[in-house]
């Protein structure tokens, strides 16, 4: 019996009883019905009820404690990539390339270029009739919060992640390297080590310019080989995410290192990573996201085009800062500072 207090019960029976005493027979009726209805909520909410029926699901299992959201076991049966591209065609097909290499079922790319500029069609015309890449028009297209690569990574996520089981989300620069070498998408995602893990963080290797100037007709992992000196950008990561996650209580970061900021993650060697921050230690045992800066010719080009991440105005301040980034990355010569300036009429040194 829910009601222990005698003197509780007594108050509900002379309520129940004057209710019931009142009115026509039909009226005593409705309110009989109603309160009985009344009843019944009360008691399954004292007891919690509600919550265990609306929360507990079969795939995914929700920790409202902190927030989290794990899920069981899925083998990794399909696997898909979402990028999006402005002005990389000289790139785009041996990115492609390399993650069907790496066993990816699909590719998502939004193609973010402006209204009448290059076509990423153009370039990749093959994969697209054969199935492995769709393309979705972003042309001339800002974003909601002047972010259109965050508005397409949650428009990827929010739309496939029920036919994926997995969902990859990286740029046309950063390519993944899994360990050991001969190990495709599918195997390192059905690892017994991220058995409960919905995202697993992936962190960078940012490689130099290899003291190159301009751009070459090669895939940029054959371009450039020398690791950058700039430990700190190691612990940037980028996001694997499991697909089929419960969207309670899940909160966009407008981040595209890390999509949802109350997601449970884990490292590439499967351990739990605490917190919830865009950066992480860096843990390359089974896997690295290589992240190439390409050569300062190919760099103030990608400045002079735009990012799909966010809109800048290109001022002194955000010059100098690009400048710094570039430096901290590739060895400082009179050439390539030269080569900067040229492009944006500055004087740095």
């Amino acid at each position: 019996m829910f009601i222990k207090n005698p003197r509780k019960l007594s108050y509900k029976k002379i309520y129940i009883k004057s209710a019931i005493k009142d009115g026509n027979l039909e009226e005593r009726l409705i309110k009989l019905i109603a309160i009985f209805i009344f009843l019944i909520i009360f008691f399954l909410l004292k007891k919690n009820f509600l919550k265990k029926i609306i929360y507990i699901n079969k795939e995914i299992n929700i920790h409202e404690e902190n927030k989290t959201v794990a899920t069981n076991i899925t083998e990794a049966r399909k696997v898909c990539l979402c990028a999006i591209a402005k002005r990389e065609n000289l790139y785009i097909k041996f990115f492609i390339e390399h993650y069907k290499k790496l066993g990816y079922d699909h590719i998502f790319l939004y193609d973010n270029n402006d209204i009448n500029d290059e076509k990423i069609a153009d370039v990749i015309n093959d994969d697209i009739n054969n199935g492995f890449v769709t393309i979705i028009d972003y042309r001339g297209y800002r974003g909601k919060r002047e972010s259109p690569q965050m508005d397409a990574y949650y428009d990827c996520y929010e739309k496939h992640n029920l036919e994926y089981n997995w969902l990859s989300f990286f740029d046309i620069d950063e390519y993944l390297i899994l360990k050991p070498d001969k190990v495709d998408i599918h195997n390192f995602l059905e690892s017994e080590r991220y058995k409960d893990c919905p995202n697993i963080k992936i962190n960078w290797l940012v490689y130099s310019d290899n003291n190159q100037i301009k751009y070459e007709k090669k895939p940029l992992n054959e371009r450039f080989t020398t690791l950058s000196e700039w430990t700190s950008s190691r612990k940037t990561i980028k996001s694997i995410m499991r697909g089929n996650i419960s969207f309670h209580n899940l909160e966009k970061t407008y981040n595209p290192h890390y999509l949802y900021n109350n997601v449970k993650s884990c490292s590439s060697s499967g351990k739990f990573i605490e917190g919830t921050c865009f950066y992480s230690p860096p843990d390359y045992e089974f896997a690295t996201l290589n992240h190439y800066i390409k050569t300062i010719s190919e760099f103030t080009e990608k400045i002079k085009r735009g990012l799909a991440c966010d809109k800048f105005v290109l001022n002194e301040y955000v010059l100098k800062n690009w400048f710094n980034t570039f430096f901290k990355i590739c060895h400082k010569t009179e050439e390539k500072v030269k080569i900067f300036n040229e492009a944006f009429n500055t004087s740095f040194q």
